[in-house]
């Protein structure tokens, strides 16, 4: 098992690859990123991923540094070098170049970069509640991009730390929005409600799973705006992504939350499982 980095074509250990002090991800944050997990080197659901991505430099008029095709090739030779069968987390970032520091962009024809890392994935306990706390949304507009700038995330995650929380719920005065590095969708009389996708919010890939098995399952789904009063009353507050997958909360704010519906959740939950052992041939329940 192995820790791989790779920079523009060059790959080996992560610690030994090298990074230009000029990428413009240093500077200014000026790029995308995204994130998948493998067993049994396959990556669950890469082309979902691969689409957020690519929208997501779409949106910041930034050029892609390969093909989706190409990336996936690239993608699946570091996830082959590391060797990790029980789980890897991969990881990639595509920058606007290496050049001149700049507000404006770079001149016309400056490639754009692209970083990977594949490491062991941190596999959590999915049947132990988190615990959140709640905080305001200070980001910017723009959420629906999967970018670099994450200060506020960092902030609000280190909150969630300090408390002794797993994650913090952010939301815009009465509003819910996301989580710091999760969404966060509810269950209220046998329904999962989740905030409307806009600027705001990003697409969150895991949701968008969840919205489909529920389909499957005919669980009906909603999205609308949420208030943090519906959330601090919900039968299940269930947090979402990649990491966590989907994983209930029980306390928000010191304060008993959700865990009221574990029929609905379990459901949800267990077709997940069977979806990921489907491609990959790896179970992740206990």
């Amino acid at each position: 098992m192995k820790r791989i980095g790779y920079y523009n074509g060059v790959m080996g250990p992560v610690e030994q690859v090298n990074i230009p002090m000029q990428d413009r991800a240093l500077f200014f944050g000026d790029g995308a990123y995204d994130f998948a997990f493998a067993y049994n080197g396959i990556i669950f659901r890469i082309e979902d991923h691969l689409d957020r991505f690519f929208n997501s430099l779409a949106m910041l008029e930034i050029d892609p540094p390969c093909t989706k095709e190409e990336l996936k090739g690239e993608l699946q030779k570091c996830l082959d070098a590391s060797e990790i069968k029980d789980g890897a987390a991969l990881y990639w970032q595509t920058s606007r170049g290496n050049c001149r520091r700049n507000h404006i962009f770079p001149p016309k024809g400056t490639p754009s970069t692209l970083l990977i890392t594949v490491n062991p994935l941190k596999n959590p306990d999915y049947n132990k509640p988190l615990k959140l706390i709640t905080l305001e949304d200070t980001r910017f507009l723009h959420c629906n991009i999967k970018t670099l700038n994450l200060i506020p995330n960092v902030i609000a995650a280190q909150r969630a730390e300090e408390a002794g929380c797993q994650e913090a719920i952010l939301h815009r005065g009465t509003q819910l929005t996301e989580c710091a590095h999760s969404a966060l969708v509810i269950i209220k009389d046998h329904k999962v409600t989740g905030p409307k996708l806009d600027n705001l919010i990003l697409p969150s890939i895991t949701r968008k799973h969840v919205w489909q098995l529920c389909e499957k399952l005919g669980i009906e789904t909603e999205e609308r705006d949420v208030t943090m009063d519906e959330v601090l009353h919900a039968d299940e507050v269930l947090v979402l992504s990649t990491s966590k997958l989907m994983t209930r909360a029980d306390e928000i704010d010191g304060v008993k939350a959700g865990m009221k519906d574990p029929e609905t959740a379990g459901k949800i939950r267990d077709a997940y499982y069977e979806w990921v052992k489907e491609e990959t041939g790896y179970w992740m329940g206990n």
